[in-house]
């Protein structure tokens, strides 16, 4: 009964952080501005500018490993907000405070993955919604796009679950130094150009970054 209790707790804890940090966020302008206006710009830039280079050397329409790349930046890049908003919060006492709650610590860390799961959702949704009035179209049926816009929000889990951890324990430069990581990230991936285009010792770090592999799913599903 104790440990139904405690999960009834932190299930319940996690909702009410994840809607506390959903408030905050929407009456943030940066926020929305890296969430949905950020990925926009990035994609109307990369199709206008590289789309035709990208589709004649063999990489497809550009427009589906475009969409893919830049949904997945988004992910990544809206959890570096979360560290930085984590670490800010550690150094002001108000995390101390938050652990003096009678919740579970587990609470603390579901809201805050719910919180970015809805965050990623809606990013992704408003993202391809934006890339369809480039000619992006989902041509492998309903639930294989689904799934394809299911992939961002795995993905933006799973850096997520790192970027907790480091900003717990790390100073802010250290989460700040994970942008470049990200960014090295963002311009070697088979988003860009088919794993072909790249020289040999660099073709093997492209094919299985984490980046790539995402991509090829999302561009497989659409």
């Amino acid at each position: 009964d104790l440990s139904q209790r405690r999960a009834v707790t932190s299930r319940v804890g996690a909702r009410v952080l994840a809607s506390t940090l959903l408030r905050t966020w929407s009456r943030d302008p940066g926020v929305l501005i890296q969430a949905v206006v950020f990925p926009a710009f990035l994609l109307a830039m990369f199709q206008l500018v590289f789309g035709r280079i990208t589709t004649a050397i063999g990489a497809g329409q550009s427009i589906y490993g475009y969409t893919g790349l830049v949904a997945l930046v988004g992910a990544m890049f809206g959890t570096l907000m979360t560290g930085i908003n984590l670490v800010s919060e550690r150094e002001s006492g108000l995390l101390g405070r938050l652990w003096t709650l009678p919740l579970p610590r587990s609470s603390f860390l579901g809201g805050r993955v719910l919180a970015e799961i809805v965050r990623t959702s809606v990013g992704t949704v408003a993202l391809f919604t934006i890339a369809a009035l480039m000619g992006f179209r989902f041509t492998q049926g309903l639930l294989a796009g689904i799934g394809a816009l299911v992939v961002p929000v795995v993905f933006g889990v799973g850096c997520v679950f790192v970027v907790i951890a480091i900003a717990t324990v790390a100073e802010k430069s250290v989460v700040d130094h994970l942008g470049v990581l990200f960014l090295l990230m963002l311009f070697f991936n088979t988003g860009f150009a088919p794993i072909t285009e790249y020289p040999t010792w660099l073709a093997p770090i492209v094919r299985y970054q984490p980046m790539s592999t995402a991509i090829d799913t999302m561009t497989g599903l659409t």
